[in-house]
């Protein structure tokens, strides 16, 4: 009988302790509540993410207005998305504060911070009117920013049209591949390979490994087109944002061309999400919410050339 009335209490005590800490504890107010009293947050990512700090400056203004804030976004150029990925999980188990009190990054980058646990659970469709349940690629984790069709991305000043691929495919075809072996780029990232599986068979990704790793010379990150567009690579055999990145610096004038590598066109899922040991809760998953707002998406469109196809009226 006292072990029953043992486990009643301490099922009670946990219960009470969900409740505080759980998803259902957060409210719009709550939230601009607390973010008041946080006057910062700090956020690593590659130099231009959402299109740099000059569009960030755009976004902590926009942020500041919608919720009567006065907060201020420390931004700092950081590591690719893997090594991100790792240094958050490094701070969650060591035990110290979060370095940025947000993670961005793809639908490959957001599955492994989930199974590690690493992520703060945030109802964002139960406290965010324009929120959606689908825009929550990984449910109470990970909040969808910007979708993003891959692709090849060319200098067409460099490498004329009917010289260019027209497939992944044709990254690697002797009659087409000499136009750029030596001199093409690929990603730091194996993600789209894997994904590519999902349409190819495993030795048809690993043969077109073997030869594509052959024909490079150098490593690009995602957001680093500028490379291709100033000839320092004529080619890049992966692109995340392809269509994006042609949209922006065609408008521009630049020679950029980007190619859907396949078909069907794998697309990557952009996220933001809040490290469990971030130190500002409160000013962090009120701006991942507000990312997603119709106003933040307008300032991305335009000076980033990117937005998510489930807010309506963008781009995407």
């Amino acid at each position: 009988m006292k072990g029953r009335k043992r486990i009643l209490v301490w099922s009670i005590f946990f219960a009470l302790v969900s409740i505080r800490h759980g998803t259902a504890a957060d409210t719009l107010d709550s939230l601009i509540a607390g973010a008041k009293k946080e006057p910062e947050f700090t956020f690593i990512a590659g130099a231009q993410t959402f299109g740099g700090q000059k569009t960030l400056s755009l976004l902590e203004s926009a942020f500041n207005k919608k919720f009567g804030l006065n907060s201020k976004i420390r931004f700092s150029a950081g590591p690719e998305m893997n090594a991100m990925a790792a240094r958050v999980i490094t701070e969650l188990k060591s035990g110290a504060k979060a370095s940025s009190d947000l993670y961005h990054g793809s639908q490959s980058h957001l599955s492994l911070l989930h199974k590690e646990k690493a992520l703060e659970k945030v109802n964002y469709s139960g406290i965010f009117p324009w929120i959606t349940k689908e825009m929550e690629i990984f449910p109470g984790e990970g909040l969808l920013i910007f979708t993003s069709l891959r692709g090849i991305i060319y200098n067409s000043k460099i490498i004329p049209k009917d010289r260019a691929p027209k497939t992944y495919e044709d990254l690697v075809d002797p009659k087409l591949s000499p136009a750029w072996a030596g001199k093409m780029a690929i990603p730091p990232y194996v993600s789209w390979l894997v994904e590519l599986s999902m349409i190819w068979s495993e030795d048809k990704v690993k043969n077109f490994t073997r030869k594509l790793v052959a024909l490079s010379s150098g490593r690009l990150r995602y957001s680093e087109e500028e490379r291709v567009v100033s000839g320092e690579f004529p080619i890049a055999a992966n692109m995340g944002g392809a269509t994006e990145q042609m949209w922006q610096w065609q408008a521009k004038g630049a020679p950029l061309v980007a190619v859907m590598g396949s078909t069907p066109v794998l697309p990557s899922y952009f996220q933001l999400a809040v490290p469990k040991n971030t130190a500002h809760p409160n000013l962090s998953k009120l701006f991942v919410g507000f990312m997603a707002s119709k106003e933040a998406q307008a300032i991305l469109e335009k000076n980033d050339f990117r937005t998510s196809h489930l807010v309506e009226g963008t781009i995407m």
